[in-house]
């Protein structure tokens, strides 16, 4: 949910460049703070005498001679309060740094260049690039040396990136401004001004984030919740954008009701409160209903091209949902399953599951220019595909990518294992489908988007991605396998149960894909003009 509010305060008043820089400081103080270690937490058995004094997480002293009546693991429960701290400046750094960098490179290109996705597939192999580097350094510094010179290299890598930021605004001025400069410098209070009063009020929140951080569920619940209100609150403000129908309740009334029904769905089914999971189930598909029936008044009585972009935008944003919960799988299922059914031997070279994981930022560095390169050339010819399409390929090619998986699985060897090369070629073609997907989906959010909710809808991009990452681990629940000491003793079976969602995944991706690409026709022509 950060990024929605980071990116709603860069639009109402930070803009885009302030936003990313206090980001980047928040970030920079977070990943110093990881390096704080603290001891390893200690097991005491039910039974055992303690020789000294033990202070337990409640605040509950146990002195030396106590005989435990039950398990006890003892953590350092300073360093976990640090942890925990760290966590919030990270959570709340990326929250105004993630959405509005994306921003950034939106507003550098016309709205009509055709460069612009091109310039965001390489904005994205840059940060790939990041990733994969920070990844293989971080974990050998945590590995070899110790986890606090890890996280001490990230806060150095974040500073230095952070002052690379600071010395090349000159060359974003104009481009990512406030939207009233002089609003920012209001006293407030004093000499403090509007500006500061954002930055002094974002501290307190960092204890809201302690908080949050530690309970998962809590944060499932907002995720939920803010991109309801955002998806609705979107097409609500294009809606009555032009006309400025403030004072029609009509299409307040549709929204805040659809509102209050899936909210009111999300919080029975994550058990929030009481009630049937059939009956909300059945509301949420009401609410669902009703915002159909929502977009088909809007055409009806306030159509207008930022009203038919935005619907578009929306739709492109939950199709992402599919797509980034079948490319996440990368990180569960098919982990397990590389671990689990496949050969990862090569010669006397053998690879460890995990491994497997690192094709992606690999073929994104190998393929991101020729990418970005192959959307110019097309676009030179007028055969560059528009946006909806690129999207439609992208969540095909992730489909096609499971199945691979599911044709390899008829080629076992003698072992009843896969040949590691099907696995290479699904990421191959996860990784082409998300650079048709991902760094053009982010261009789309700064082309479809209204002017001066840009962010918020950039922090939409963001909470779908962070929704389909729940979805991502739901779906890979239904393949469990059941292990002896973390060996699979029925590779057959596994392979099997693996196939079978591969299979259903493969299908979805495929469906979902094709529908996309027949209704990309309307889609194009609700953009008005926006390729």
């Amino acid at each position: 949910a950060l990024p929605l509010i980071g990116g709603m305060l860069a639009d109402r008043f930070l803009g885009m460049r302030k936003s990313v820089l206090f980001g980047g400081i928040l970030l920079s103080l977070g990943h110093i703070m990881m390096a704080v270690e603290g001891h390893q937490a200690v097991f005491y058995a039910a039974g055992t005498t303690l020789v000294e004094d033990l202070q337990l997480a409640s605040g509950q002293l146990l002195t030396a001679g106590t005989v435990l009546a039950e398990d006890i693991t003892a953590r350092d429960t300073s360093a976990l309060k640090v942890f925990y701290f760290a966590l919030a400046l990270i959570v709340m750094g990326v929250g105004y740094l993630k959405p509005n960098i994306s921003t950034i490179v939106g507003r550098l290109y016309a709205p009509e260049d055709p460069r612009r996705d091109s310039g965001f597939t390489i904005f994205y192999m840059g940060i790939n690039i990041g990733s994969f580097v920070a990844t293989l350094l971080c974990g050998w510094l945590g590995e070899t040396y110790g986890w606090k010179y890890g996280f001490g290299a990230a806060g150095i890598g974040m500073i230095i990136g952070l002052i690379t930021f600071t010395y090349g605004q000159k060359y974003l001025m104009g481009h990512a401004e406030p939207a009233d400069p002089e609003k920012l410098k209001k006293s407030v209070l004093g000499p403090i001004n509007v500006e500061w009063t954002i930055y002094l009020l974002s501290l307190p929140f960092l204890a809201v984030l302690w908080w949050l951080v530690q309970r998962e569920h809590v944060v499932l619940l907002s995720q939920n919740i803010f991109l309801i209100i955002s998806i609705v609150g979107l097409i609500l403000y294009s809606m009555v954008y032009r006309k400025g129908e403030a004072s029609n309740t009509v299409p307040f009334a549709i929204a805040g009701i659809a509102v209050a029904a899936a909210c009111y769905a999300v919080l029975v089914n994550l058990h929030f409160l009481p009630g049937s999971e059939a009956l909300a189930e059945n509301i949420m598909y009401g609410s669902i209903a009703l915002i159909v029936a929502f977009v088909i008044y809007g055409f009806m009585t306030h159509n207008s091209p930022e009203f038919a972009r935005t619907v578009v935008l929306m739709i492109l944003i939950l199709s992402t949902v599919v797509f980034w919960a079948l490319f996440e799988q990368s990180a569960g299922s098919m982990t397990l399953y590389a671990d689990r059914v496949v050969d990862r031997s090569l010669g006397d070279v053998t690879f460890t599951a995990s491994q497997f994981g690192s094709l992606n930022a690999g073929f994104i560095m190998l393929l991101a220019i020729p990418f970005a390169a192959l959307w110019i050339f097309l676009a030179k010819r007028n055969l560059e595909p528009s946006t909806p399409v690129k999207f439609a390929l992208g969540i095909i090619q992730v489909g096609l990518g499971f199945g691979a998986l599911v044709f390899g699985s008829q080629f076992p060897n003698e072992a009843g294992q896969i040949a590691m090369i099907w696995l290479i070629l699904a990421y191959l073609l996860h990784t082409t489908g998300e650079l048709c997907l991902s760094p053009v989906g982010l261009s789309a959010v700064t082309k479809l988007s209204i002017g001066n909710v840009v962010g918020v809808s950039m922090g939409t991009w963001f909470l779908a991605t962070a929704l389909s990452e729940t979805v991502a681990t739901r779906i890979g629940r239904m393949a469990a396998i059941p292990t002896d000491a973390g060996e699979t003793a029925d590779i057959a079976g596994a392979l099997a149960t693996y196939t079978q969602l591969f299979e259903f995944l493969m299908w979805l991706g495929l469906g979902v894909g094709v529908f996309m690409l027949l209704i990309s026709p309307v889609l194009r022509r609700w953009s008005h003009g926006i390729h």
